[in-house]
This record gives C-alpha cells, sequence and structure tokens, in this order.
C-alpha cells in the first residue's frame, strides 16, 4: 500500500510540477502577446499616421497644381497635364489642340465694378468652361484673365466649334453683382501641338 501510495506521491508531484511549468508557459505566452499586442497598436498607430501624412502630400500636391482661386490648373498643372497629353499624344500619333482665353475687357471689369467682381467674373468664366468641356480636357489658369483649354485628340475644327459654343453660352448668360448684370467674354484663339 505504501509503495501505491509513493506512486500517487509522485504522480501527484509531477503533476504539480507540470502544472507549475504549464503556469510558467502561461505567463511567458501573456506576456509575449501584450508584447505583441504593443507592436501590433504601434504598428497600427505608424499606418494612421502614414495615412494621414500621405493625404496631406495629396492635398499639398493639389494646391501646387490648382489655382486657388477658380479651382482649376494653375501654371504648374496645366505644364504637367501638357506633358501627359504630349506624351501620349506621340505614342499614339494624335494631336492636341490648345487654346487661348483672354476674358474681354477684364481691366475696364476690375476698374468698374472692383477686384473682388473681377475674382467672381474669372471663378464664373472658369466653372462655366469647366463644365462644357470633356472629361479629357484640362482647363488652366494661365494668368491674370488667361486661360488654357487642353484638348487631347481633338482636330482643330471641332475645337474652334468648341471655343464657339462656350462664346455663344457666356453671352447668353451672366452673374449679379450688386444689381448689375455682369456678363463675361472672351476672345480666344486655337493651335494643334
Amino acid at each position: 500500500m505504501k509503495s501505491r501510495q509513493n506512486q500517487a506521491a509522485g504522480e501527484l508531484h509531477r503533476a504539480i510540477e507540470q502544472i507549475g511549468a504549464l503556469s510558467d508557459l502561461l505567463r511567458a505566452a501573456a506576456g509575449s502577446m501584450g508584447s505583441m499586442q504593443e507592436r501590433l497598436d504601434r504598428a497600427e498607430a505608424r499606418a494612421s499616421r502614414v495615412d494621414e501624412l500621405e493625404g496631406e502630400l495629396r492635398r499639398l500636391s493639389n494646391e501646387v497644381h490648382t489655382d486657388q482661386l477658380t479651382q482649376v490648373a494653375n501654371r504648374r498643372g496645366l505644364i504637367q497635364a501638357f506633358g501627359i497629353e504630349q506624351a501620349k499624344a506621340e505614342r499614339e500619333a494624335t494631336r492636341v489642340a490648345l487654346a487661348l482665353l483672354d476674358i474681354d475687357n477684364f481691366k475696364k471689369l476690375n476698374d468698374t465694378l472692383g477686384h473682388q467682381t473681377g475674382d467672381e467674373a474669372l471663378k464664373y468664366l472658369a466653372s462655366t468652361v469647366r463644365l462644357a468641356l470633356r472629361q479629357q480636357d484640362t482647363l488652366a489658369r494661365y494668368g491674370g484673365e488667361e486661360f488654357v483649354v487642353l484638348m487631347p485628340d481633338t482636330p482643330i475644327e471641332e475645337a474652334q466649334q468648341a471655343l464657339t459654343r462656350l462664346q455663344r453660352q457666356l453671352t447668353e448668360q451672366f452673374f449679379m453683382h450688386e444689381e448689375h448684370k455682369v456678363f463675361v467674354t472672351f476672345s480666344a484663339g486655337v493651335t494643334l501641338f
């Protein structure tokens, strides 16, 4: 009987040792899981920061290529868009129509109704033209009251017709400044690249 008791005591002692070892393993695993969770939290925080920085970079890039007043491409945006369209035209053996639009009597408008009204005229022209263009066309503010339109893969006759339609559309519309109807018109020229 004593041998059975010794045997049972030995088994109990081994079981206690195994439970102790298992307990040590569980504590180590819990510590490791905590460490892994901390690393995961830090990685998620870094990923979130990277996303935030990428968004900021996109916003700044957009600002660098966009005219803040009219919200169309600025000169930098125009140069970038032209580079893309030029490469595409050369690759596909097509042409790009380039149109220069200049608002008529803009200085007189500014002098008579003020610079704020001049700014409104620029925004009005930009929004009207942008809505009338095709999706693949690019409108850019070149300077002051001058705008450039890039029309990829467009014969010169179609580009001229598009400009004529825009001129007619603008003569049929106006915006109000105080109690004055303000008509915005432009002169334009077009060429092929």
